[in-house]
């Protein structure tokens, strides 16, 4: 499975890993430990202050 990032106010995505999402997001302490993941895999986006995760289409 694939996901992808995009800086807030940027045009652009990125592919990112599943370990790079955990880490910007419950490693910075913006979502309690294993909650991402489940997230991502179920299709929600992942909102944090300067960026958006999310699964690739």
């Amino acid at each position: 499975m694939k996901f992808v990032t995009q800086l807030k106010g940027e045009d652009t995505w990125q592919e990112i890993t599943l370990k790079e999402c955990i880490a910007k997001t419950e490693g910075a302490g913006f979502y309690i430990p294993g909650t991402v993941q489940k997230l991502l895999e179920s299709g929600s986006a992942v909102d944090t202050p300067w960026s958006i995760f999310k699964k690739a289409e």
